[in-house]
């Protein structure tokens, strides 16, 4: 008997440390405004700090938010957030990969390795030629490398990658997430990808961590409330999905490292852009001639968005 106690005490000591609590009023970066509030933390796998990052989001009375407006309107205001996104159909968006850095240096690294994407066995959409048993309707061919650079040009502005070969477009997504990587590692750079090596866990619950479940929903479906906090782990995989050591009820089973809410010390989230942020971004070669977004070339462009404007290198 008292060994069994020994063990339940023994558990539950190991489970409180795996929890944490949202403080909303440490929370730095915020986007959006209005009386409601959720919160989103991000907690990567590999060798940099092991922290689980925090941001806050705002929306007005009579608004229904969703997972996945939440976390794209934080990742556009942010200085520090990257978030990689695809359409896979009519259930909308999946997370495919979230990268973290000062001033969003992790789009500099990220590459897209074309040739072990046409040859993954496991990717089953093909880019040569139509898998109508899977629904694909179009194939991209060998555009596909410079659509999904392009992509990655782009978020150097939006502050997110959204995967060109999605069901949208060509009827069937190319889950091809693992092999969008770094091409070398990088200081204060975080980056997790993948789907079949390993995926970001989607964990849904309030302030308290132990009150977490694992989404049965995506990112779209979910529909914010007042206090709700959405927590996103990258977990490696093993075997099947339903693996790893998560109770499939509640995130305290699984490791919750300590928040971090100052992150790199930037400015908060309301303060990085100025008003006029959600104009569109123009972009123009150092002769002054103007350059199409998805047709940018190395080089050092001027970016003019609204008021501001300010230099990229690509």
């Amino acid at each position: 008997m008292k060994k069994t106690l020994l063990i339940v005490a023994g558990l539950l000591t190991a489970l409180t440390a795996f929890c944490f609590t949202v403080e909303w009023d440490k929370i730095v970066y915020w986007a959006g405004e209005g009386p409601n509030k959720a919160a989103l933390v991000v907690q990567f796998l590999d060798d940099g700090p092991q922290t689980a990052y925090v941001w806050g989001y705002r929306w007005a009375e009579g608004i229904e938010p969703s997972g996945e407006d939440m976390f794209r309107a934080i990742a556009a205001a942010s200085p520090d957030l990257l978030l990689f996104s695809q359409y896979t159909g009519w259930m909308g968006s999946t997370v495919c990969g979230i990268g973290y850095s000062p001033y969003q240096r992790v789009a500099d690294g990220i590459v897209y390795d074309f040739s072990e994407a046409k040859d993954d066995p496991y990717v089953s959409f093909n880019y040569f030629s139509v898998n109508e048993l899977m629904g694909q309707t179009e194939a991209p061919g060998w555009n596909t490398p410079d659509l999904c650079d392009s992509a990655i040009v782009a978020s150097k502005v939006t502050h997110i990658i959204d995967h060109p070969i999605n069901a949208l477009v060509y009827g069937y997504p190319a889950y091809d997430y693992d092999h969008w990587q770094l091409a070398e590692p990088m200081e204060d750079t975080q980056w997790n990808a993948g789907w079949y090596t390993g995926y970001w866990s989607y964990w849904v619950g309030t302030a308290e961590s132990d009150s977490f479940s694992y989404s049965g929903l995506g990112m779209t479906s979910r529909k914010l409330k007042d206090g709700d906090v959405d927590g996103w782990k990258f977990a490696q995989l093993d075997g099947p999905v339903t693996g790893g050591d998560y109770d499939g009820v509640s995130g305290a089973s699984d490791p919750w490292y300590d928040l971090d809410y100052t992150h790199f010390g930037l400015s908060g989230v309301e303060d990085t852009l100025a008003p006029d942020s959600d104009a569109p971004a123009e972009f123009f070669r150092l002769d002054g001639t103007k350059a199409r977004p998805d047709r940018l070339t190395p080089g050092i462009y001027i970016v003019r968005r609204g008021a501001r404007v300010f230099k990229i290198r690509i």
